[in-house]
Formats: structure tokens, C-alpha cells, sequence
């Protein structure tokens, strides 16, 4: 943290690499691991990549654009803890120490509503597997069978 805030000072190109080239770096290398992973995968999230599983979060996107579209319920079905995630927002802004016991609680939340939506939902989009995932296809590979 303390080299970040060195560069954010330092305004001398001459001392220390500044932060913006870095963080344009940063930018194309996420960009392109959403392409290779959508392109490659089909999905863009870490969780569904790499063991097919999804992961508390998803959903979330599609939901905040149902949500836009003014689809409440769509929004629900595709993650109901779209509507904590604001609050915890506006808290984090203002009132530090509350934003933590609120984040706790909703990650907590998240957890057992994601346990509840594996075992009634799984197969439903987004609780779907994918089975070209990066562990089975490293199994396969391994085994000689691509």
C-alpha cells in the first residue's frame, strides 16, 4: 500500500514508474482474460473457469441488468442478494466500522443463500456446471483422452 501512495505522490517520471502506465497494464490484462475466458470457456467467472462450479456472486451482473430493465423478479431469480449489496455500499462510505459487521453479515448471508440456491436450483441458469472447465479439461489432458 505505502508503494501506491509513493507513486500517487510522486508526480517525477524520472524517480519511480508512475501508476497510470501500470494500471493500464493491469486494465489489458484483465480485458484479455475475459476474452480468452469467454472465448475459450464460455464464462468469465474465476469460479466456472476453473472447476465448473458457480460461485456465490454469479448472477449478480445479469440481476443489476434485470434489475435496470425493471424486471424485479427476473433480478430475484438470478441472485436474491442483489438488493443487500447497495446498503453495504452507502455504509462503507460513511460509517466504516458498521460497513464491516454489515459486510461480515452479508457475506454470511451470501453463503447460505448460495447453499440454498446449489441444492433447489442447480441446473437452472446461472446455478448451471460447466463442463469445460479448466480442471476437467487438465484431467483429460493428462489422462489421454482431449
Amino acid at each position: 500500500m505505502k508503494s501506491i501512495q509513493c507513486w500517487i505522490k510522486t508526480r517525477n517520471p524520472n524517480k519511480t514508474p508512475g501508476l497510470y502506465p501500470r494500471l493500464a497494464v493491469a486494465v489489458l490484462i484483465i480485458a484479455a482474460y475475459f476474452y480468452a475466458a469467454n472465448r475459450l470457456f464460455g464464462y468469465v467467472c474465476p469460479s466456472q473457469v476453473f472447476i465448473g462450479l458457480p460461485c456465490p456472486g454469479c448472477g449478480l451482473t445479469r440481476a443489476a441488468l434485470l434489475l435496470s430493465r425493471g424486471d424485479l423478479w427476473g433480478s430475484l431469480r438470478m441472485n436474491t442478494m442483489l438488493p443487500f449489496i447497495p446498503p453495504y455500499l452507502v455504509l462503507a462510505l460513511y460509517k466504516r466500522k458498521a460497513a464491516d459487521y454489515y459486510l461480515v453479515t452479508l457475506v454470511i448471508m451470501s453463503f447460505v443463500v448460495f447453499g440454498w440456491r446449489f441444492i433447489h436450483s442447480f441446473g437452472i441458469e446461472p446455478m448451471v456446471f460447466n463442463r469445460n472447465n479448466v480442471i476437467r479439461l487438465t484431467l483429460r489432458i493428462f489422462a489421454g483422452r482431449l
